[in-house]
């Protein structure tokens, strides 16, 4: 199937540097299979996460400091600004 999509200059360079480090050119044919990739791969994930189509969220990570005292671990406000989801 062709499908015919509209994509910005950025993006189109970087599909391109994709198929150049991949297939060693960046032709319509290593393109079209960089394309191709990413789509079959999104589908994939859909599949695989089973939520009906929703967006994978971020993996969240509880940092602890277990072999330090309480005094001596950063604030609960700065451990939320480093470790927490999208850095809030």
């Amino acid at each position: 199937m062709d499908l015919n999509i509209e994509l910005g200059d950025e993006v189109i360079e970087r599909i391109r540097a994709i198929a150049m480090r991949h297939y060693g050119d960046n032709g319509d044919t290593s393109v079209s299979r960089v394309v191709e990739s990413a789509l079959e791969m999104r589908l994939l994930s859909i599949r695989l996460i089973d939520r009906g189509g929703d967006e994978i969220e971020e993996p969240m990570a509880r940092w602890e400091f277990v072999n330090k005292q309480p005094v001596e671990q950063l604030s609960a406000e700065i451990q939320r600004w480093l470790f927490g989801k999208g850095g809030s």
